[in-house]
């Protein structure tokens, strides 16, 4: 599995060969151009700042990343931006302990007022934490998610709290 190709990063039965990238893509749900236009209306629904011109190049390339994680996600159709300019996202993975759909709304003050009751030092308890208050969900269903899965939800979050 090449780890530069998101598209391969669900492993199932009879995925890693060459055949295998043309399926995914006879597969998609939504043309490319159409997730790009998805993940924009989103981006400007949710006011985020994604100007990379100011931007190191570590940023800059962090941020191309959690872009197409997300375009690839609405390209497959587990990702979803509502009409209220929400990313709905539904996991994939199987040994995800969550199939239900997780809705991003935006951040709010509640939303980092979760993190204050967590422990100094514990980061990622206090990101799960503010997932939850976001997506109105207990943060165990963030701690339940495997792969690909925990991958889509921090790329979107990261995106949520700049």
């Amino acid at each position: 599995m090449s780890r530069g190709c998101p598209s391969l990063s669900r492993r199932e039965p009879g995925r890693g060969t060459s055949n295998d990238r043309a399926n995914i893509m006879s597969n998609n749900k939504i043309a490319p151009e159409m997730a790009e236009q998805e993940f924009d209306r989103w981006v400007v629904g949710m006011d985020l700042n994604l100007n990379t011109s100011k931007m190191d190049e570590a940023d800059a390339a962090a941020l191309s990343k959690q872009r197409e994680r997300i375009v690839l996600g609405i390209v497959q159709g587990s990702v979803v931006v509502n009409e209220s300019d929400e990313i709905e996202f539904t996991p994939q993975r199987v040994a995800s302990k969550s199939k239900d759909t997780i809705v991003f709304h935006e951040r709010s003050g509640a939303s980092l007022m979760a993190m204050d009751h967590k422990k100094k030092g514990h980061e990622v308890a206090k990101m799960y934490a503010v997932l939850g208050e976001m997506c109105g969900v207990p943060p165990r269903v963030f701690a339940g998610l495997v792969g690909s899965d925990i991958k889509m939800c921090e790329s979107i979050f990261s995106l949520l709290m700049d």
